[in-house]
Protein backbone atom coordinates (compact mmCIF):
# COMPACT_ATOMS: atom_id res chain seq x y z
CA UNK A 1 0.00 0.00 0.00
CA UNK A 2 1.41 3.77 -0.68
CA UNK A 3 2.59 5.73 2.01
CA UNK A 4 4.10 8.65 2.83
CA UNK A 5 6.62 9.80 5.71
CA UNK A 6 8.76 12.42 5.88
CA UNK A 7 12.35 12.67 4.11
CA UNK A 8 15.56 11.93 5.85
CA UNK A 9 18.41 13.15 3.85
CA UNK A 10 22.00 13.45 5.12
CA UNK A 11 23.20 16.68 5.91
CA UNK A 12 26.80 16.17 5.49
CA UNK A 13 26.06 15.60 1.70
CA UNK A 14 23.53 18.22 0.97
CA UNK A 15 24.92 20.67 3.40
CA UNK A 16 22.79 21.99 6.56
CA UNK A 17 21.69 25.17 4.68
CA UNK A 18 19.95 26.67 1.97
CA UNK A 19 21.77 29.22 -0.48
CA UNK A 20 19.21 31.45 -1.48
CA UNK A 21 21.87 33.30 -4.04
CA UNK A 22 22.13 30.05 -5.81
CA UNK A 23 18.10 29.19 -5.81
CA UNK A 24 17.44 32.98 -7.60
CA UNK A 25 20.55 32.76 -10.04
CA UNK A 26 18.52 29.42 -11.29
CA UNK A 27 15.39 31.05 -11.38
CA UNK A 28 15.60 33.32 -13.32
CA UNK A 29 17.67 31.46 -15.91
CA UNK A 30 14.78 29.20 -16.16
CA UNK A 31 11.82 31.56 -16.21
CA UNK A 32 14.24 33.47 -18.71
CA UNK A 33 14.46 30.24 -20.86
CA UNK A 34 10.68 29.99 -21.10
CA UNK A 35 9.68 33.65 -22.11
CA UNK A 36 8.80 32.89 -26.04
CA UNK A 37 10.73 36.43 -27.39
CA UNK A 38 7.91 36.61 -30.41
CA UNK A 39 7.54 40.47 -29.52
CA UNK A 40 7.79 42.58 -32.53
CA UNK A 41 6.64 45.76 -33.67
CA UNK A 42 6.94 47.52 -37.37
CA UNK A 43 9.60 50.12 -37.72
CA UNK A 44 9.21 53.26 -40.36
CA UNK A 45 10.32 50.91 -43.05
CA UNK A 46 7.86 48.01 -42.98
CA UNK A 47 4.52 49.95 -42.17
CA UNK A 48 2.60 50.04 -45.29
CA UNK A 49 2.56 53.60 -47.48
CA UNK A 50 3.85 55.72 -49.61
CA UNK A 51 7.75 56.61 -49.53
CA UNK A 52 7.09 59.82 -51.10
CA UNK A 53 8.60 63.23 -49.47
CA UNK A 54 5.29 65.14 -47.81
CA UNK A 55 6.39 68.16 -48.88
CA UNK A 56 9.48 69.89 -50.41
CA UNK A 57 12.62 70.26 -47.82
CA UNK A 58 12.35 74.53 -47.98
CA UNK A 59 9.75 77.14 -47.42
CA UNK A 60 7.07 75.82 -46.18
CA UNK A 61 7.88 76.91 -42.56
CA UNK A 62 7.24 73.74 -41.12
CA UNK A 63 9.66 70.75 -39.88
CA UNK A 64 11.64 69.10 -42.56
CA UNK A 65 10.03 65.49 -43.00
CA UNK A 66 10.69 63.11 -45.87
CA UNK A 67 7.75 60.44 -45.62
CA UNK A 68 4.35 59.80 -43.79
CA UNK A 69 5.36 56.68 -42.08
CA UNK A 70 8.14 58.17 -39.75
CA UNK A 71 7.25 57.30 -36.19
CA UNK A 72 6.72 61.04 -36.00
CA UNK A 73 3.26 60.40 -37.44
CA UNK A 74 0.22 58.60 -36.79
CA UNK A 75 0.00 55.14 -38.35
CA UNK A 76 4.10 55.26 -38.70
CA UNK A 77 6.56 53.14 -37.64
CA UNK A 78 8.13 52.62 -34.17
CA UNK A 79 11.18 53.80 -33.48
CA UNK A 80 13.28 51.25 -31.47
CA UNK A 81 10.54 49.12 -30.90
CA UNK A 82 11.07 45.20 -29.42
CA UNK A 83 12.43 42.48 -32.36
CA UNK A 84 11.79 38.67 -31.69
CA UNK A 85 15.11 37.43 -29.11
CA UNK A 86 15.90 34.18 -27.68
CA UNK A 87 16.27 35.16 -23.75
CA UNK A 88 17.45 32.23 -22.97
CA UNK A 89 21.40 31.63 -21.44
CA UNK A 90 23.04 28.91 -19.92
CA UNK A 91 24.74 29.31 -16.27
CA UNK A 92 27.16 26.55 -15.41
CA UNK A 93 26.39 22.88 -14.41
CA UNK A 94 27.74 23.36 -10.73
CA UNK A 95 24.99 26.36 -10.04
CA UNK A 96 22.21 24.23 -11.72
CA UNK A 97 22.73 21.50 -9.48
CA UNK A 98 22.82 23.81 -6.61
CA UNK A 99 20.09 25.79 -6.94
CA UNK A 100 18.40 22.20 -7.44
CA UNK A 101 20.04 20.95 -4.14
CA UNK A 102 19.15 24.01 -2.13
CA UNK A 103 15.72 23.99 -2.86
CA UNK A 104 15.14 20.44 -2.45
CA UNK A 105 17.29 21.24 1.21
CA UNK A 106 15.17 24.09 2.04
CA UNK A 107 11.67 21.58 1.50
CA UNK A 108 14.03 19.75 3.98
CA UNK A 109 14.32 22.37 6.45
CA UNK A 110 10.91 23.73 6.44
CA UNK A 111 9.65 19.72 6.72
CA UNK A 112 7.56 19.68 3.85
CA UNK A 113 9.97 17.33 1.76
CA UNK A 114 7.80 14.10 1.56
CA UNK A 115 8.69 10.11 0.35
CA UNK A 116 5.95 8.63 -1.61
CA UNK A 117 6.86 4.71 -2.01
CA UNK A 118 5.30 1.55 -1.86
CA UNK A 119 3.28 2.55 -4.85
CA UNK A 120 0.73 -0.07 -5.95
CA UNK A 121 -1.68 2.08 -7.68
CA UNK A 122 -2.88 -0.66 -10.46
CA UNK A 123 -5.45 2.30 -11.81
CA UNK A 124 -4.50 5.93 -12.78
CA UNK A 125 -7.75 7.10 -10.53
CA UNK A 126 -6.96 10.82 -9.72
CA UNK A 127 -9.70 10.44 -7.46
CA UNK A 128 -7.38 7.75 -5.45
CA UNK A 129 -4.75 10.14 -5.86
CA UNK A 130 -6.99 12.93 -3.77
CA UNK A 131 -8.02 10.74 -1.19
CA UNK A 132 -4.56 9.68 -0.41
CA UNK A 133 -3.20 13.16 -0.34
CA UNK A 134 -6.24 14.21 1.73
CA UNK A 135 -5.22 11.46 3.94
CA UNK A 136 -2.19 12.77 4.48
CA UNK A 137 -3.77 16.30 5.05
CA UNK A 138 -1.28 17.46 1.89
CA UNK A 139 -2.98 20.44 -0.24
CA UNK A 140 -0.56 20.90 -2.50
CA UNK A 141 2.20 19.46 -4.02
CA UNK A 142 4.84 18.97 -6.27
CA UNK A 143 5.11 15.15 -6.89
CA UNK A 144 8.84 14.07 -8.57
CA UNK A 145 8.27 9.83 -10.23
CA UNK A 146 10.99 8.15 -12.36
CA UNK A 147 9.58 6.99 -15.42
CA UNK A 148 8.37 3.39 -13.97
CA UNK A 149 5.64 5.11 -11.94
CA UNK A 150 3.26 5.58 -14.98
CA UNK A 151 0.00 4.96 -12.65
CA UNK A 152 1.10 7.46 -10.01
CA UNK A 153 2.33 10.15 -12.86
CA UNK A 154 -1.40 9.63 -14.48
CA UNK A 155 -3.30 9.39 -11.09
CA UNK A 156 -1.97 13.08 -10.06
CA UNK A 157 -1.87 15.06 -13.16
CA UNK A 158 -5.44 16.13 -13.31
CA UNK A 159 -5.10 16.35 -9.59
CA UNK A 160 -5.82 20.19 -8.90
CA UNK A 161 -3.04 22.50 -6.51
CA UNK A 162 -0.99 19.32 -7.56
CA UNK A 163 1.75 18.77 -10.30
CA UNK A 164 3.86 15.76 -11.42
CA UNK A 165 7.46 16.07 -12.95
CA UNK A 166 9.85 13.20 -13.99
CA UNK A 167 12.73 13.57 -12.12
CA UNK A 168 15.01 14.57 -15.01
CA UNK A 169 13.22 17.08 -15.75
CA UNK A 170 11.82 18.69 -12.56
CA UNK A 171 13.64 22.26 -12.18
CA UNK A 172 13.65 24.83 -9.44
CA UNK A 173 10.73 26.76 -10.39
CA UNK A 174 8.33 24.05 -10.52
CA UNK A 175 9.48 23.34 -6.47
CA UNK A 176 8.81 26.33 -5.19
CA UNK A 177 5.61 26.83 -7.05
CA UNK A 178 4.02 23.88 -4.56
CA UNK A 179 3.66 24.61 -0.72
CA UNK A 180 5.39 20.32 -0.54
CA UNK A 181 7.83 18.37 -2.62
CA UNK A 182 7.02 14.64 -2.62
CA UNK A 183 9.84 12.22 -4.32
CA UNK A 184 9.29 8.61 -5.09
CA UNK A 185 11.60 6.12 -4.22
CA UNK A 186 13.41 6.38 -7.31
CA UNK A 187 12.94 9.92 -8.14
CA UNK A 188 15.06 10.43 -4.82
CA UNK A 189 17.93 8.30 -6.10
CA UNK A 190 18.09 9.50 -8.91
CA UNK A 191 18.39 13.14 -8.15
CA UNK A 192 21.26 11.84 -5.51
CA UNK A 193 23.11 10.23 -8.11
CA UNK A 194 22.49 13.47 -10.27
CA UNK A 195 23.28 15.95 -7.66
CA UNK A 196 25.70 14.61 -5.45
CA UNK A 197 27.41 11.36 -6.33
CA UNK A 198 28.36 12.38 -9.84
CA UNK A 199 29.40 15.95 -8.02
CA UNK A 200 32.41 13.82 -5.78
CA UNK A 201 33.29 11.51 -8.43
CA UNK A 202 34.29 14.61 -10.58
CA UNK A 203 36.32 16.28 -7.35
CA UNK A 204 38.06 12.81 -7.05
Amino acid sequence: MAQLKSLEIDKQVWGEKGNPFLVHQVVVKELSSRRQGNSKVKSRHEVAGSTRKIYRQKGTGNARHGDIKAPLFVGGGQAFGPKPRDWSYVLPRKIRKGGLRAVILQRKLEEKLWLLENLDWQTPKTKLAAQFFAGAKITSGLVVVEGTDQMAERAIRNLARFAVRRWEDVSVADILKYENLILTQGAYQQLTRRLVQGEKERVA
